[in-house]
């Protein structure tokens, strides 16, 4: 009896139950007050930037049996990289054979094209623009890329990776079908779509330069300042907690516990340090160039046309450089280039300017002469002192950047010849003109 009767009571309790759980379903409502998600920044100040984007070959040199042919221009130069990024490479191995003169005739002997980078790219970064089909690239970078166009075999053509400073060559091979477009668009038509190059021999290297005088056009450009406030949500974590302060000569910072924000009006940069970043631990050179673009796409950064143009991953530094169809562009100010230090995982140093282009503006001498190549060189000699061959490494036309004296939003580009002298970049003064002028 006693058991039926607790059986009884609990099948009531659970009936019972069973009846409020329904009630509480059918009579709820939900809360009618509106959920604020955290407030979130989303700061774009002008573009993103892919690795194709940034990271292109200075020029490309036409190697035929005697006459060097080459090209700069931007138009030029993607044109080879637009066929090249339609190719398979396979079979990439390194080859340890060669002495110092095979070497020199494998990268500048005939029946080459041969692709100039500014900097050393790693193979894993590259294989972003090129397809390579080998799964297991090798752990190194290069800073030439050779095409031998003779092919000499019957189904494929030689691809040499080379870096040319550590005399280091990767072997690779493409099928001949693709070679067929390299010749008809760019060798064989070489001597007439092209200049001539001169060759200059400094017993570490071979400098290309142009052979005759060059007329490069003049530019002016009507520049416009972007908010700084835009550069200040992208950069502090908590926008709202710095502290401000005007210092001379038109200039300002912006600070908070661990980072300071420092803008100068008169020159148009601003710099960027983050004092609580770690540089302890250096990382390698691939983790270095995604690190920088992604850094600068966070904010979309990107306001002109960019390219890598100095990558030191022994001091954490990557260098972007403004150029114009192809010519880079200099200037005493660094208002032509992105900077930047990294620490072990986070940005230490950004410093670049904050402007943008509003519209060009008509010259009164609409092109300008240089003198050739080898001209250059003889006049780079004599303006160093205790002059080293061994020690120059580059030179190049380029474009010098000038504000304009009366107005800090107006620049020129005034075609100059440059030249990389241990590794620092200088210009070369024209004739009766002053010392040369480092610029890194």
């Amino acid at each position: 009896m006693r058991i039926e009767l607790f059986k009884s009571i609990l099948l009531t309790l659970l009936v019972v139950l069973s009846g409020l759980l329904t009630w509480n379903v059918w009579s709820y409502q939900p809360s009618t007050e509106t959920f604020e998600a955290p407030t979130t920044i989303d700061v774009a100040i002008s573009e993103e930037r892919d690795i194709d984007d940034l990271i292109k070959p200075l020029r490309f040199l036409v190697h035929e049996e005697e006459a060097v042919y080459g090209a700069s221009a931007a138009s030029e130069v993607e044109t080879l990289l637009s066929q090249m990024t339609d190719w398979s490479i396979f079979s990439i191995r390194q080859n340890t054979s060669l002495n110092e003169e095979e070497f020199l005739n494998l990268v500048h002997g005939p029946n080459r094209i041969e692709v100039v980078f500014p900097v050393s790219v790693p193979f894993n970064t590259y294989q972003d623009v090129l397809r390579f089909e080998d799964s297991n690239l090798p752990q190194d970078s290069f800073n030439r890329i050779v095409i031998d166009v003779a092919a000499r075999d019957e189904s494929t053509f030689t691809v040499y990776f080379v870096h040319y400073e550590n005399r280091v060559v990767y072997e690779s091979r493409v099928d001949r079908d693709s070679l067929a477009a390299v010749n008809r668009d760019i060798v064989v038509p070489a001597s007439e779509k092209y200049m001539a190059y001169a060759r200059y021999d400094t017993g570490q290297r071979a400098i290309f330069v142009p052979a005759n005088r060059l007329t490069p056009q003049q530019y002016g450009y009507r520049m416009e300042r972007i908010d700084i406030e835009l550069f200040r949500q992208a950069l502090f974590s908590n926008p709202d907690d710095i502290n401000y302060n005007s210092l001379a000569s038109s200039r300002e910072q912006y600070v908070d516990s661990s980072n300071l924000l420092e803008v100068n009006n008169n020159t148009n940069m601003m710099s960027f340090v983050n004092l609580s970043s770690d540089g302890a631990t250096i990382i390698d050179s691939t983790e270095l160039i995604t690190n920088s673009r992604r850094f600068v796409n966070d904010h979309s950064g990107w306001t002109g046309d960019y390219y890598l143009a100095n990558l030191d991953p022994m001091n954490q530094q990557v260098t972007y450089r403004m150029q114009i169809g192809g010519v880079p562009i200099f200037s005493e100010d660094g208002v032509s280039e992105i900077n930047q230090e990294w620490g072990s995982t986070i940005i230490h140093k950004y410093s670049r300017s904050f402007l943008q282009t509003q519209f060009p503006l008509p010259t009164e001498s609409a092109t300008k002469t240089l003198q050739p190549g080898l001209d250059v060189i003889s006049q780079i000699q004599s303006r160093e002192e205790d002059y080293e061959a061994e020690l120059l490494e580059d030179v190049t036309p380029a474009y010098r950047m000038i504000r304009d004296s009366q107005n800090a939003l107006t620049y020129t580009l005034d075609p100059s010849w440059y030249y990389k002298y241990d590794g620092v970049w200088k210009r070369v003064p024209e004739q009766g003109g002053g010392d040369p002028i480092g610029l890194e």
